[in-house]
């Protein structure tokens, strides 16, 4: 009679690519553009807090009587005790 051939497996190995090598100089690098987009960051929110209250305190000095030229401090002298 026929006899089965036997069966001999073929194992196909799959070699992932390989990753490119990290080295110390692009660690340096990364953490220099993150540092500096932090400090652009804080930069430009230092401006815009800083306009904020200098706009702030030069309206708040055109609303008081006489315009605001005045640089002394009101004490509130004459207003009634609690």
């Amino acid at each position: 009679m026929l006899q089965p051939q036997p069966i001999t497996p073929i194992i196909i190995k799959v070699v992932p690519t390989p990753t490119p090598e990290v080295g110390v100089v692009d660690i340096l690098v990364g953490s220099l553009g993150l540092t500096g987009l932090i400090a652009v960051a804080s930069i430009v929110v230092g401006l815009l807090v800083g306009g904020l209250l200098i706009a702030y305190s030069r309206r708040r000095l055109d609303r008081q009587p006489g315009g605001g030229t005045s640089r002394a401090t009101r004490l509130d002298l004459s207003s009634p005790s609690r």
